[in-house]
C-alpha cells in the first residue's frame, strides 16, 4: 500500500533510483574495456593511485570542522567512484568469475551515499557491497560489513576476499568471543591457511586489533558492539582494538536496526564484593537488640544508634566511621557499611513468609501487590544476598553491569551508515527519523532489463491452470530463457486454527509428494513444533482418512462441496488427535467403503484425485503415509546451524519450517547446495579427462563437460559424479514443478516480516510462489475483530473447512498491520528518548576516557579537579558553625604525611601545627608539651559540644516518641468506649503493648482495674511507657558517649525524669573529660613523661624529627584481653588528635587566602611525591641500565634524543637529578592516568546500576500525574551530575594515597621519532622549572 501511495504522488521510486544513477552506470560501462586491458599488477596499482588522488582532492582539512572535513572527503570519493567501481568489477571477474550487473552498480552507489538499498533476495547483495566497501576503504580508516551471524561473516569474507586481495586490501573477520579467546582474537582471510574445519578454513587467527586494522572487516552486529564496550573498559590504550567508526554497511538492516535495535549489549559479571561478609554481617546483626536500631517503615530504612554502632565496631574490631564526619568514609569503611546496611534491612524489614519464601534452598520474592511468587527475580544492591545469609541458604553472587549499549545507539555513532535488505520500504519513516537513512528501492536485474530504453526483456502477464494471474519476462527477440516473477496467491482464511492446519498440511503433502521444495514460515517456536508434529506419519494418516470420509459422503450423496455446513460431518472437524479410526470406519460403512486404510490401492487413487496429484506419484504418497514427511525445523534452538540448513531448503522434496525467517541472509537455490567434496571430486575427474583448469568453470560448464567424459574415467568418484548430475536433474525438476513454494502459517504484525518470507521464493527469475494460511483465531485476526466474522459464519451455517479467499480481507489485514507498525514505531521512538539520556551520558564518559588515554600531560586536569574540590571544601569548612575542623580532617585523610627524599612531608594540618611549634620557640620539649596541651583541650571542647548536642537531639527524639505512643494509646482507650463487649484484660494489655512497641507488665491491682474500668489505669500506663522510653533513650545516649570517650560513665537509669537523667549524664561526662585531660597533660600526665623520653632520641632532619615526635605522642599501646583467643594482646589506641588545634589556627582566615594556602601545600606535596617516585624508579632501573635510553621516555624528555646512547654510568650528579625529576614526572603522570581511568570505570559501573533502578521505578511517576520521561530526564541529570562530583572527589581523595600498579618504562631507541609534540604549556614548564603553574580563577 505504501509503495502504491509513493507511486501515486511521486512516481515509481524504483524508476527514480534508476534514472538518478543512470549516468554512473554508463561511466562504469564505458571504462570496462580500459580496465580489462590492465595487467594484474596495473589493476593492483590503481588502489595506490586512487589514494593519492583522494588525498590531493581533499587537501588540507585543518581549520575545517568535522562536518566540513567529512563533506570534502565524500566529494573526493564521488569523483573517483566510477573508476573505483570499474576496478572492483574487473577484479571480481578475474577472481571469483562474477561480473557486477548494471543494477548492482546502482545498489553499490546507493550504499556509498549512506542510504538503504532495498534489494530482493538473490540479487547479489554480498557482491554489491564490495563496491562501496572498496571505495570507502581508500580513506584508510577501515570499512565494516555487519552480518546477522558468524557463519555469514566468514562465508562472505572468504567469498569476496579474492576481489579485495587482488586490489591490495586485507580482510578481517570477527567471530563470537567464545571461539576467539573471549574476544581477544579474530581472523584475517589467508588462503594459504588450510583446515578441515569450515569455521577455520582460509582463516588465520590473529590479535583482534589486527582484524580491525584490516582495510575491510566482516563481523556480526553484537561483536562490533561488544568490542566497543570492551575498548571502553580497558585501562591501557594499547589494549584497545577498534578504530574510528568511519563507514559501515549493515546487511539485513531492518532486522538489526529495527527488530534488534533496542537489544542491549551488556557486559556483566559478579560484583567484586566478598560473599563471606554477608554471612559475617548476618551473624553480627542477629546479636543487635531492637533498642539499638531506628526503623523507618515508610522509607524502608534501618539505621543504628550510636550505641548500636559502638556494639558493631566492637564485634568487628574496627571503626565503621568517624561519628563527627560520617560522610567521609574510607573505601574499606564504605564497603563494610554497605554489607551492614543490607544485613540490617534483611533482619528488621524483610520477613519470611511475607516478603519472601524459602523454597528448595532459594529465597523467592513474593510480589507485594499480587502475592504471587517471583522465581528468578532478585533484589538488588546486595539485599538479596543479605536475606540469603540471614536464612542460611547459599549466597549467590550479584551480577553487576560493567558496560551496556543498545545496537541502535552503537550504529548511530558511524559517520556514514548504509544498509541493505529485501524489505525496508515499509519502515522508511523509522529509518529516516531515527537514523537519518533514506530507503532507495533497487529493481531486480530482470526489472532493470525491462526498464531500459533498449530493453532486452519484455514484461508479460498470463494465468495459470487455477486461474491465478502471474507475471513473467520474455526476451525481446522471442527466443531464449523465460524468467518469472513470484506468484503471490491470495490469503486463505479459515474459521479455526484446526482447519487452517489441515489446509496447510494438505498443501505441504501435495507439493512434497510431487517433489516441490517448501519453506513454511511461523511466528513462534511453539507454532513451529506444532506444525512439525503434524508431519509425523500418524497425523498425516489421520488427515487423509478425514479427507477420504468426506469424499465418500459427498459421492454417496451426489453433492459437491459448496461451503454449507453439513451436520453429519461436523464431528470430524475436531482436532485430529481426538478422532478415532473406529468411529470413522463405522461412519463410512453405509456409503459402501469397506476400509479407510489410506495405503489401500483404491484409497491411494482416491487421495491422488482429492489432492490433485497425478497417479504416477502413488508410490511417493504411500511412502509419506508410512514414514511421514521428512523436514527441518529452524528456530532459536538451532541458531548456529541455521544458515547451512536454510541453504538446502530448495532441494528436491525438501520441507523446511522456519521461525520468522530464520537463516535470513542465505539464498535458497533451487536444487539445494552442492557439497564442496562433490565439486572437488568432479574437478579431479575433469582434470583427469584433460581439462587443465576446471576450477574456473561454472557448474553448468562442468555438467556439460562431464556428460562428454567416458564413465570409465570416473573411477572412485563415480558416486560423486552421479550425485553431481542428479543435482542438475533435480534442479530442472524443481523448476518444472514451479520452484520453491513458500507457505505462511500466520500473518506477522509487521508487513516486512511477511515480505521477507515471501521473498525467499522466485530467486533471480526462477519460478516460485507464496501463500498465507490464516485463521480467525490467530492473534492478529482476533485483535482486529476476527470473532465477529466467526460469529457471522456460525449464523450463516458455513462449514469450518470452507476457506475465505477475498482480496478485501487481505487489504484489511494490511491496514491493521500498518496501524500496528505505526504504534510499534511510536513505542520505539518513545523508548529511544529514554535511551538517549543514558547514551549522551555514556558518550561524555567515554570521551573523557579517550581524552585521558591520548593526552600526554594530565597534570592540569588533575590540578583543576583538586582546585575545584578544595575551593568547595574550604568554603564549606569556613562556613561551618563548628569551625573548619572537618576541612582539616579531610585534608589529613587525602594527604597524610609521607616520606620523600629521606624526609617526612607533613599533612596540611601538621604543617600548621609545626608552624605554631616553631612560633613558640624556646626549649623543644616545653614547646611540644604546650602544643599537645592545646590540642587536647581543643579536642575536648569539641567533644563537649558534641555531647551537649547529643543530649538535645536525644531529648527531641524522646519527646517525639512519647507523644506518638501516647496518641496511639489514647486513641485505643477512646475506641474501647464504642465496644459492646469489653476484651479480656490480658488481650487489652497485649494490644496496648503493641502500640507502645514495648512489652508492658501491670501489677495485679492494675490488671483488675483494667478489666473493670480501663480509663482508670490509662494514666498509669502512660507513665509506665514514658519511664521505659526515658530509661531506654538515656541508656542509649550513655552508650554512645562511652563509645566516643572510650571509657565507662558508670551510670544506670530507671527514672522517668529526663531532666535529672540528662543532668546526671552531662555531669558524669564532664568529670570523665577532666580526668582524661589530667591523665594526659596534667602535671604528672603521660604526655609529659613521653615527651621527655622521646625528645632524647631525636636525630636526622629537624623538621622530620619534630614531626615524628608529635605523631608518636598521639598514640599509645595498652594491654587488652581477646575474647576469642582468651589471651592478652597489645592494642594501639589514639590518645588525641591535632585536627581541632589546627582548625583553631585557621581562625580569621579568608576563603581565598586559605584556598591558595591549601593549594600551595598540595602542590608542594605533589612535587615531593614526584621526587619520591622518581628516586624509587631511578634506583630500580639504574641497577641494570647500560645506556640512557634504558630509562625510557623520561631520558628522551630530559636530554633529547642525541644523548640516548650515552652510558648510564657516566651520568653526573646534576644530570642525575634532572633525570630523577623527569622520571618522577613521568611516573606521576601515569599514576594519575591510572587513577582517573580507574575512578571513572568504577563509579560508572555503580552509576549504571542506579540509573537502571531509576528507569524501572520511574513509571510510578505517572500515578502522580507527572510525565515519567520528564521526571526520568531530570533525575538522571541529577544522578549524572552527582557522578561527576563523585569522580572528582574520589580522584582527589586518592591522589596522594594511591598505590599504583607498576608503571611500565620501556627503553627507547636512539633515532626514534619523538613520542609527542611538545605543547605550549609543557614548553613553558621546561623553560620555567620550579615556577608555580597558574591556577584558574573564578
Amino acid at each position: 500500500m505504501l509503495k502504491n501511495f509513493v507511486k501515486l504522488f511521486s512516481g515509481d521510486p524504483t524508476k527514480k533510483t534508476v534514472q538518478k544513477l543512470g549516468d554512473l552506470v554508463k561511466q562504469v560501462n564505458d571504462l570496462e574495456p580500459q580496465f580489462e586491458a590492465l595487467t594484474d599488477e596495473q589493476l593492483r596499482a590503481k588502489t595506490d593511485e586512487f589514494r593519492e588522488r583522494v588525498n590531493d582532492l581533499v587537501g588540507n582539512v585543518e581549520g575545517l570542522d568535522e562536518k566540513e572535513a567529512f563533506k570534502a572527503e565524500q566529494e573526493a570519493l564521488d569523483e573517483i567512484m566510477p573508476e573505483a567501481f570499474a576496478a572492483v568489477r574487473e577484479a571480481s571477474k578475474r577472481t571469483i568469475g562474477l561480473r557486477h550487473y548494471d543494477v548492482q552498480l546502482i545498489g553499490g552507489a546507493t550504499l556509498h551515499r549512506g542510504e538503504i538499498a532495498e534489494m530482493r533476495t538473490g540479487e547479489g547483495k554480498t557482491l554489491v557491497a564490495t563496491l562501496p566497501l572498496y571505495l570507502n576503504s581508500i580513506m584508510g580508516r577501515g570499512a565494516h560489513l555487519i552480518t546477522v551471524n558468524d557463519y555469514l561473516a566468514r562465508r562472505d569474507a572468504r567469498w569476496m576476499a579474492p576481489i579485495f586481495h587482488m586490489l591490495g586490501l586485507s580482510v578481517g573477520v570477527l567471530q563470537m568471543a567464545a571461539a576467539t579467546e573471549n574476544g581477544k582474537k579474530a581472523f584475517v582471510v589467508d588462503f594459504e591457511r588450510e583446515s578441515p574445519h569450515e569455521d577455520q578454513h582460509h582463516l588465520r587467527l590473529v590479535d583482534r586489533v589486527e582484524a580491525y586494522a584490516a582495510d575491510i572487516t566482516y563481523g556480526t552486529n553484537s561483536e562490533f558492539g561488544f568490542d566497543y564496550l570492551r575498548d571502553n573498559m580497558t585501562m591501557r590504550l594499547s589494549e584497545r582494538v577498534q578504530r574510528e567508526h568511519h563507514f559501515a554497511i549493515v546487511d539485513e538492516v531492518d532486522n538489526v536496526l529495527i527488530d534488534e535495535a533496542r537489544t542491549p549489549l551488556i557486559i556483566s559479571g559478579p560484583s567484586s564484593g566478598d560473599l563471606d561478609w554477608y554471612g559475617k554481617m548476618a551473624q553480627i546483626v542477629r546479636q543487635i537488640k531492637p533498642e539499638y536500631v531506628e526503623i523507618n517503615e515508610k522509607d524502608r530504612n534501618v539505621s543504628l544508634t550510636e550505641a548500636g554502632i559502638a556494639l558493631v565496631e566492637q564485634m568487628l574490631g574496627q571503626p565503621l566511621m568517624d561519628p563527627d564526619r560520617p560522610e567521609d568514609l574510607t573505601p574499606e569503611q564504605a564497603r563494610l557499611s554497605g554489607f551492614l546496611e543490607q544485613a540490617l534491612r534483611a533482619q528488621f524489614l524483610f520477613h519470611r513468609n511475607k516478603e519472601y519464601l524459602v523454597q528448595g534452598g532459594k529465597v523467592v520474592i513474593v510480589d507485594e501487590f499480587t502475592g504471587r511468587l517471583m522465581p528468578g527475580c532478585r533484589w538488588s544492591d546486595g539485599l538479596h544476598q543479605a536475606v540469603e545469609a540471614k536464612e542460611g541458604v547459599k549466597v549467590e553472587p550479584e551480577n553487576v553491569t560493567y558496560a551496556t549499549i543498545t545496537l541502535q545507539n552503537y550504529f548511530r555513532m558511524y559517520k556514514k551508515l548504509a544498509g541493505m535488505t529485501g524489505t525496508a520500504l515499509t519502515e522508511a519513516e523509522e529509518f529516516d527519523k531515527i537514523y537519518k537513512l533514506e530507503v532507495s528501492p533497487i529493481p531486480t536485474n530482470l526489472e532493470f532489463q525491462s526498464l531500459k530504453s533498449n530493453a532486452t526483456l519484455i514484461e508479460k502477464k498470463a494465468k495459470d491452470d487455477e486461474g491465478y494471474q502471474y507475471t513473467y519476462y520474455e526476451p525481446s527477440n522471442a527466443s531464449g530463457k523465460i524468467f518469472y516473477r513470484r506468484k503471490d496467491y491470495p490469503d486463505v482464511i479459515y474459521r479455526s486454527v484446526e482447519m487452517k492446519l489441515r489446509a496447510i498440511m494438505q498443501d505441504v503433502l501435495r507439493n512434497h509428494v510431487m517433489g516441490r521444495p517448501i519453506l513454511l514460515g511461523t511466528t513462534s517456536v511453539d507454532a513451529s513444533e506444532r506444525i512439525s508434529s503434524r508431519m509425523r506419519a500418524e497425523p498425516i494418516r489421520r488427515l487423509v482418512q478425514v479427507l477420504l470420509v468426506r469424499n465418500a459422503w459427498f459421492q454417496a450423496n451426489n453433492r459437491e462441496e459448496d461451503g454449507r455446513l453439513i451436520s453429519e460431518l461436523v464431528p470430524f472437524n475436531a482436532p485430529l488427535e481426538n478422532l478415532k479410526p473406529d468411529e470413522m470406519r463405522k461412519f463410512v460403512q453405509p456409503y459402501g467403503m469397506t476400509n479407510i486404510n489410506p495405503e489401500d490401492p483404491s484409497n491411494l487413487l482416491a487421495l491422488c484425485s482429492i489432492l490433485r496429484l497425478d497417479e504416477k506419484y502413488t508410490d511417493r504418497l504411500k511412502a509419506v503415509l508410512q514414514a511421514g514427511i521428512p523436514h527441518e525445523v529452524l528456530n532459536a534452538r538451532k541458531h548456529t546451524e541455521e544458515s547451512q540448513i536454510i541453504a538446502g531448503a530448495g532441494a528436491f522434496g525438501a520441507v523446511t519450517i522456519a521461525t520468522n525467517m530464520a537463516g535470513r541472509g542465505v539464498d535458497i537455490k533451487l536444487g539445494g547446495e552442492l557439497a564442496e567434496e562433490v565439486i572437488s571430486a568432479v574437478n579431479r575427474v575433469l582434470r583427469k579427462a584433460g581439462h587443465e583448469d576446471p576450477f574456473d568453470m561454472t557448474l553448468e560448464e562442468r555438467r556439460q563437460a562431464l556428460l562428454k567424459v567416458d564413465p570409465s574415467l570416473h573411477g572412485i568418484y563415480d558416486a560423486e559424479v552421479k550425485l553431481f548430475l542428479q543435482y542438475f536433474d533435480e534442479m530442472e525438476a524443481v523448476k518444472s514443478l514451479g520452484g520453491l513454494h513458500v507457505i505462511g502459517s500466520e500473518r506477522h504484525e509487521a508487513r516486512r516480516i511477511d515480505n521477507q518470507l515471501r521473498g525467499r521464493a522466485a530467486r533471480q527469475g526462477d519460478p516460485g510462489s507464496s501463500r498465507f494460511y490464516l485463521s480467525l483465531e490467530d492473534d492478529l485476526m482476533r485483535i482486529q475483530g476476527g470473532s465477529q466474522v466467526s460469529s457471522l459464519m456460525e449464523r450463516l451455517k458455513v462449514d469450518d473447512s470452507l476457506p475465505l479467499e477475498v482480496g478485501l480481507v487481505g487489504n484489511i489485514i494490511e491496514q491493521s498491520q500498518h496501524r500496528i507498525e505505526g504504534a510499534n514505531f511510536d513505542v520505539r521512538k518513545h523508548l529511544l528518548e529514554y535511551d538517549d539520556v543514558l547514551n549522551k551520558q555514556r558518550m561524555q564518559i567515554y570521551s573523557q576516557r579517550d581524552r585521558i588515554f591520548v593526552k600526554e600531560d594530565l597534570h592540569d586536569d588533575v590540578a583543576e579537579m583538586l582546585e575545584t574540590e578544595v575551593e568547595r571544601r574550604v568554603k564549606a569548612g569556613l562556613d561551618d558553625e563548628e569551625g573548619p575542623w572537618k576541612l582539616v580532617a579531610w585534608l589529613e585523610q587525602i594527604q597524610p604525611p609521607f616520606m620523600s627524599d629521606g624526609k617526612l612531608f607533613p599533612s596540611f594540618g601538621m604543617s600548621l601545627v609545626l608552624d605554631e611549634l616553631h612560633a613558640l620557640g624556646g626549649d623543644l620539649p616545653n614547646a611540644v608539651r604546650e602544643i599537645v596541651r592545646r590540642a587536647v583541650e581543643a579536642e575536648q571542647a569539641h567533644t563537649w559540644r558534641a555531647i551537649e548536642t547529643s543530649v538535645e537531639k536525644t531529648e527531641e527524639g524522646l519527646n517525639t516518641q512519647i507523644s506518638e505512643r501516647e496518641e496511639a494509646i489514647d486513641a485505643y482507650f477512646q475506641g474501647l468506649r464504642d465496644l459492646e463487649e469489653m476484651p479480656r484484660p490480658q488481650k487489652m494489655l497485649e494490644e496496648i503493648s503493641a502500640l507502645a512497641r514495648n512489652p508492658l507488665k501491670l501489677p495485679n491491682d492494675l490488671m483488675r482495674a483494667l478489666g473493670d474500668d480501663p480509663n482508670s489505669v490509662k494514666d498509669d500506663i502512660l507513665d509506665m511507657v514514658g519511664a521505659m522510653l526515658t530509661s531506654a533513650y538515656a541508656s542509649r545516649l550513655v552508650a554512645g558517649i562511652e563509645n566516643r570517650l572510650g571509657e565507662s560513665l558508670g551510670l544506670k537509669f530507671d527514672s522517668a525524669d529526663w531532666d535529672a537523667a540528662a543532668e546526671q549524664i552531662l555531669s558524669a561526662s564532664r568529670i570523665l573529660l577532666d580526668r582524661q585531660r589530667e591523665r594526659l597533660v596534667g602535671e604528672n600526665g603521660q604526655i609529659l613523661r613521653d615527651v621527655q623520653s622521646l625528645s632524647a632520641n631525636l636525630e636526622g632532619d629537624q623538621e622530620t624529627s619534630e614531626m615524628r615526635l608529635l605523631l608518636s605522642l598521639t598514640q599509645a599501646a595498652r594491654t587488652a584481653f581477646d575474647q576469642r583467643t582468651h589471651r592478652q594482646i597489645k592494642q594501639v589506641v589514639n590518645r588525641f588528635t591535632y585536627i581541632f588545634l589546627a582548625a583553631q589556627l585557621l581562625d580569621g582566615r579568608e576563603t581565598k587566602d586559605l584556598t591558595d594556602e591549601v593549594l600551595d601545600h598540595l602542590e608542594a606535596a605533589e612535587q615531593a611525591q614526584q621526587l619520591a617516585w622518581g628516586q624509587g624508579e631511578y634506583n630500580r632501573i639504574a641497577a641494570n641500565a647500560q645506556r640512557l635510553a634504558d630509562f625510557g621516555p623520561a631520558a628522551k624528555n630530559a636530554f633529547g634524543e642525541e644523548r640516548l646512547n650515552e652510558t648510564a654510568a657516566g651520568l653526573g650528579s646534576e644530570d642525575r637529578e634532572t633525570l630523577i625529576n623527569e622520571i618522577g614526572r613521568y611516573v606521576l603522570n601515569e599514576v594519575n592516568r591510572q587513577l582517573l581511568l580507574g575512578s571513572i570505570t568504577e563509579l560508572w559501573v555503580d552509576y549504571l546500576t542506579r540509573v537502571e533502578a531509576l528507569r524501572i521505578s520511574i513509571g510510578l511517576e505517572a500515578y502522580a500525574q507527572r510525565d515519567p520521561l520528564v521526571q526520568y530526564k531530570s533525575k538522571a541529570s541529577e544522578l549524572f551530575q552527582q557522578l561527576l562530583t563523585d569522580i572528582r572527589s574520589q580522584v582527589v581523595g586518592r591522589i596522594f594515597t594511591v598505590t599504583p600498579r607498576r608503571v611500565e618504562i620501556a627503553p627507547v631507541e636512539a633515532g626514534e621519532a619523538a613520542a609527542a609534540v611538545e605543547t605550549e604549556e609543557e614548553s613553558a614548564e621546561a623553560d620555567g622549572e620550579g615556577k608555580k603553574r597558574k591556577r584558574r580563577r573564578r
